[in-house]
């Protein structure tokens, strides 16, 4: 037995110290704005840095997922036609589940990978692995 407490106390050793912090992870809001027939995500580039996540794959799965067209403008995502902000907030939810959030141990510190041709999410934190491909 107390080989296995020793075991466990060295792999605690190997682990980051942000595993045993306590935070937990909000996804973080959008702030919407109208301009014509346009809705325009003010702090598209502020989210993308608090999720960690490329602006490219990100604006992707929001156009996708609110079947729209449109395009990255400076710190901006302009969408082509009126959403709720509701509607957006939702879909940036979705998107943190899927792509931000560890499954094993529900930590935002994951990140996106390559791993021989199959996109993955690494988690640092526990060392998790999910395939992302469908």
């Amino acid at each position: 037995m107390d080989d296995y407490e020793s075991m466990l106390d060295e792999g605690r050793e190997e682990l980051p110290e942000e595993v045993f912090e306590g935070k937990r992870f909000e996804t973080p809001s959008a702030e919407t704005t109208k301009r014509g027939n346009r809705t325009v995500i003010t702090n598209f580039s502020d989210i993308a840095k608090k999720v960690n996540r490329d602006e490219k794959h990100f604006s992707k799965y929001l156009l996708k997922e609110l079947g729209t067209a449109g395009h990255v403008d400076g710190d901006e995502l302009v969408l082509q036609g009126s959403f709720r902000r509701g509607i957006v907030n939702k879909k940036l939810t979705s998107y943190c589940e899927d792509f931000v959030i560890c499954d094993e141990c529900n930590r935002p510190d994951t990140k996106i990978v390559k791993e021989k041709e199959v996109t993955m999410l690494k988690c640092e934190a526990c060392g998790a692995r999910k395939s992302l491909e469908d």
